[in-house]
């Protein structure tokens, strides 16, 4: 066993080296590198972390913010572009969780277009594909209804194309559309409703695709404006038996609408709406149309001459499910250390059913780091 390590150790060492064989003759040198010593070849590792603490008014606290995501990204010349995220968090026993949460394979047509397929954020709406790392998002936690299984959809499996082009003199437009597997919708089969959609990507798509992407238009540098929309078919499924298919070919569709605004690198104004729906159909174990709706509004000011950055946002979650409904009004203070490192206190006020969680209110403060 000592022997096989110490052979393992020397192939690790001189694996890190460039190797190469010269034979010596009175005339040449050759010289044969190994295959991965490709210098088109570009690997980069960047991502983001972030730990902190959180604590319910009239409960407990505690340090349960903690996640880190490395994000790996490789490109051959200017022809094809991996990118790769993988998220670590723990759960309320202390056990890691590892999710994937994109891994797609990109392939740069132009300066306008790039065909991609794998695994994506949603481009549905803005919050998810572009604010959503926590050292890019200006509070401690996503806007209510955008988090996994609400009104945002998350993640998409499938291929698509994105780019965008210039218009007019200043004038800008970006693009994403696709086509991915359908999401899956988990049905309370005790009260005939449909509990939520899943949207965090899935391979299982019974038969089921979406189609749908996003438009934006910036008329200055400093706006943007954004539409979304998607089609498609999804599949029904059991909320207490996740492998047991209820329906497929249920009728699905998403619509958004978003718009932001940057002053002077200062004043930061957003404001977003998404929402997704299952059509009606008679004869279903679920036959009503229902409909999972969230919006909010921001604003961030970058106080001149200081690292404080105060934040209000108010928005709003409307769902089939009475006890999942709230509205939020989430107050932030953040500090920057740096443009990637920021400490961000927030309170959280909730209106949701008596009784549930969505009407309790909360405090976090947390440490971010984007690298």
């Amino acid at each position: 066993m000592k022997i096989v390590r110490r052979i393992l150790l020397v192939l690790i060492i001189c694996s890190s080296f460039p190797l190469s064989i010269a034979v010596a003759d009175d005339s040449t040198d050759i010289h044969t590198t190994l295959p991965w010593q490709v210098p088109d070849i570009t690997t980069l590792l960047v991502g983001g972390a972030s730990a902190g603490y959180s604590k319910p008014s009239a409960n407990n606290g505690s340090f349960n913010l903690l996640d880190f995501n490395p994000i790996v990204l490789v490109s051959y010349k200017d022809l094809l572009f991996l990118r790769s995220a993988i998220d670590f968090s723990l759960d309320d026993a202390g056990n890691t969780q590892t999710s994937l949460n994109y891994a797609n394979l990109n392939l740069l047509f132009n300066n306008n277009a790039v065909f991609g397929a794998g695994k994506f954020d949603s481009p549905l709406g803005y919050f998810v594909q572009n604010l959503s790392p926590a050292w890019i998002n200006r509070l401690a936690d996503a806007p209510v209804g955008f988090n996994s299984d609400q009104a945002a959809p998350q993640a998409t499996i499938g291929i698509q194309l994105q780019g965008g082009f210039p218009l007019l003199s200043q004038s800008h437009v970006n693009y994403i559309a696709y086509i991915s597997n359908g999401p899956q919708a988990f049905v309370d089969t005790t009260n005939a409703v449909i509990d939520h959609i899943s949207t965090d990507g899935t391979i299982a798509n019974d038969g089921n695709y979406v189609l749908g992407g996003r438009l934006g238009f910036l008329p200055i540098p400093q706006l943007e404006i954004g539409v979304s929309v998607a089609g498609g078919k999804l599949a029904l499924l059991d909320n207490a038996n996740s492998n047991t298919l209820l329906q497929k070919g249920r009728h699905y569709n998403a619509f958004g609408a978003d718009v932001s605004y940057k002053w002077d690198n200062r004043l930061d104004l957003r404001a977003e709406i998404i929402q997704q729906q299952i059509s009606h159909q008679s004869g279903s174990i679920v036959p009503q149309a229902e409909r999972w709706k969230a919006w909010y509004l921001q604003a961030a000011y970058w106080i001149p001459s200081t690292q404080w950055e105060p934040v209000l946002r108010y928005g709003k979650f409307t769902s089939p499910i009475s006890s999942q409904q709230q509205g939020q009004v989430a107050l932030g203070l953040d500090y920057w250390f740096a443009p990637s490192i920021a400490a961000q206190a927030e309170y959280e006020m909730n209106h949701g059913q008596t009784g549930s969680d969505t009407n309790v209110n909360l405090f976090l403060i947390q440490l971010v780091l984007g690298f």
